[in-house]
């Protein structure tokens, strides 16, 4: 019989805001990593451009293979201290070390074996926080515009951490007359910096609602879930093209600006441009799923995305005046996929909470032996029903 859910409590602005203050650095790495990291790899450690390719790419197809595993492990822990909270404190000062190594501390000339341990070191390590705030951002406030509320917060503070990095890259290099492995470190510096004063503000500063450790699954049953669920795999689906969308753009984009386009120099502005307007459509986004529902802001983030990063290719060359407002407006639907991906994601776990009765927020993050036990009534946080259409 399934144990009954625990009442929703009141969760002011500032818990959200403290609980969502690990995103800038956290969100904020995947932006140096896609973009800065293996042009340094291959022009400052000299690591052959082959096995930078394998390293960020085996990296990235690891960081999807552990995350049902450690979403499961992390459903299962049973503390007092939280279990969301416990995982995000521990897998902080992991992430502090390997992000020293991987900004910092890989001489030239570096094995490449040493350097691809390390790079996928800090995303295990990544991993397990990204997992535990995402599960936990799902649960702090678990109503349909509620979750919407706090992944607003989140994908806030990603975009302002996002934005510092740009905005550091670019002092460094243009007002500093340093090079892109200068701005490597000061990147790193600052996310090393901003990690620990930003977890410490969420596992201090907020409460988490606690929850009954939920059952166990195999990895073959974990995977199974997910395929089975067709709400989840409707939600996976554009969650997937997205990301490969962001992957493709981010990692050509410099190389774009820079060598197409003959914005040697203002490349990086423009990038920060992107996010700044990024930063600022996340309201937008967050308005257009409360008054259209969260399934169809999505289908107009997509339209809108792929409309306006398509009038990119007619940017003329050099003329950063006209080059600007394109990057603004390309760049205000910059959180709109990935909000509302990740709020529908939540409401999937709802949908299996209802057929399961387990609650496993991080199983379900974007990207039970006993699954015969049946919820016998809603739970207090009832899903909104426009996610029956999806």
């Amino acid at each position: 019989m399934t144990e009954p859910q625990p009442a929703a409590r009141k969760v002011s602005n500032w818990e959200v805001a403290a609980f969502a203050a690990p995103a800038a650095p956290l969100l904020a790495l995947s932006l140096p990593v896609i973009i800065f990291l293996p042009p340094y790899f291959a022009s400052h450690l000299g690591v052959p451009l082959w096995a930078v390719t394998a390293i960020f790419l085996g990296a990235r197809l690891f960081d999807i293979l552990i995350d049902p595993g450690l979403g499961g492990m992390q459903d299962r822990t049973d503390s007092s201290f939280g279990r969301r909270r416990l995982w995000l404190a521990l897998g902080c000062p992991p992430l502090m070390l390997f992000m020293w190594v991987v900004f910092l501390g890989l001489p030239p000339g570096v094995n490449v074996w040493v350097a691809g341990l390390a790079v996928f070191a800090m995303y295990l390590a990544y991993a397990a926080m990204m997992v535990a705030h995402l599960g936990w951002a799902g649960e702090l406030i678990p109503t349909y515009h509620g979750r919407t509320h706090v992944l607003g917060a989140v994908q806030t503070a990603s975009m302002v951490g996002q934005a510092l990095m740009l905005v550091i890259a670019g002092i460094v290099v243009q007002a500093g007359g340093g090079d892109d492995g200068a701005a490597v470190h000061a990147m790193g510096w600052t996310l090393i910096f901003l990690l620990p004063i930003t977890t410490i503000m969420a596992v201090t500063l907020v409460r988490e609602t606690p929850h009954p450790p939920q059952p166990h699954l195999g990895f073959a049953d974990t995977i199974k879930t997910l395929v089975e669920n067709k709400m989840c795999r409707r939600v996976l689906l554009p969650d997937l093209f997205l990301g490969m969308a962001q992957g493709v753009s981010g990692g050509l984009f410099l190389w774009y600006f820079q060598f197409v386009l003959g914005f040697e120099r203002e490349s990086q502005t423009l990038l920060a441009i992107y996010f700044l307007a990024g930063l600022a459509g996340v309201p937008i986004w967050w308005i257009a799923a409360r008054k259209l529902g969260k399934d169809r802001a999505l289908q107009a983030a997509m339209l809108y995305t792929a409309v306006t990063t398509s009038l990119l290719l007619i940017v003329p060359a050099g003329q950063f005046a006209i080059a600007a407002p394109f990057m603004i407006a390309a760049g205000l639907a910059q959180g709109g996929g990935v909000l509302l991906t990740r709020t529908l994601m939540a409401d999937v776990v709802d949908e299996d909470e209802l057929a399961t009765g387990a609650r496993r927020s991080a199983l379900f993050r974007p990207v039970d032996d006993d699954l015969q036990a049946r919820h016998r009534g809603r739970p207090d946080h009832v899903h909104h029903p426009r996610l029956r259409r999806l």
